[in-house]
């Protein structure tokens, strides 16, 4: 009586191994697609101006507390915002980034026009939209941050004594009616992105994934049906 052979030595032939690399590319070729599939099916789409929600408030700016933050975007282009505290009539301290340059030598010329601007003295009513605070990062200067932080800025804004800061910066930009601080640029806020499902591409993302597993387990049945009837002949059995 020949010895049954095993899965493992009807897949050592060369016909199957053969076989196993052409499944194998049919497979990667499936896969390929599955993937094209599964980058169209997830897109982005940037919340619509319509639905920003602008907020507008009345504060008395604290001319005293003027800063520059660098390494902001526009686009492309790296430049300064210009910022300064403020409070509100509640009391409590509201952080504003007023607007943007390529150029310090501007900014730094509107942080001292700012400071001797007598508005300290008035209120203020400015428009915008509320942006988080970021990780602060060490300071280039006493007056230039690397980062928008508002535990950094309570510190600078009053070393001596604690004050209540709200924990979002109002920054003034193209969607709303006071769009910067003459003659900066508005904020460039980068606003949260949604993602929109294509149901039909995810669906064929499936599918080709569907079938490259189908070809190799269509190789893995061929070579078990060998297997099968090979150990079939060895027992002596008659095969139809």
């Amino acid at each position: 009586m020949n010895k049954a052979p095993s899965f493992f030595t009807v897949a050592r032939q060369p016909k199957w191994i053969g076989a196993l690399f052409l499944s194998l590319a049919v497979a990667a070729i499936f896969a390929g697609l599955s993937q094209w599939q599964l980058d169209r099916a997830f897109t982005k789409e940037n919340a619509s101006p319509t639905a920003i929600n602008i907020e507008a408030v009345n504060v008395q700016i604290d001319t005293k507390n003027v800063y520059i933050v660098a390494n902001r975007l526009n686009g492309s282009q790296r430049g300064y915002w210009l910022i300064t505290n403020s409070v509100e009539s509640s009391g409590k301290h509201l952080t504003i980034a007023l607007g943007w340059s390529a150029d310090l030598a501007e900014v730094q010329g509107e942080r001292e026009a700012l400071m001797t601007s007598g508005l300290e003295k008035v209120d203020t009513k400015l428009e915008g939209v509320f942006i988080p605070s970021e990780a602060p990062l060490p300071q280039q200067s006493a007056n230039v941050f690397e980062s928008l932080s508002l535990a950094q800025l309570v510190n600078v804004y009053s070393p001596e004594k604690p004050v209540q800061i709200e924990n979002h910066i109002l920054a003034l930009n193209g969607y709303s009616q006071a769009s910067a601080w003459p003659p900066l640029k508005p904020i460039n806020v980068a606003y949260a992105e949604g993602q929109k499902i294509n149901w039909l591409s995810a669906f064929y993302f499936a599918e080709w994934l569907l079938f490259a597993g189908f070809a190799v387990f269509l190789w893995w049945r061929l070579v078990k049906d060998e297997q099968i009837l090979l150990t079939a002949e060895a027992a002596g059995e008659k095969v139809n």
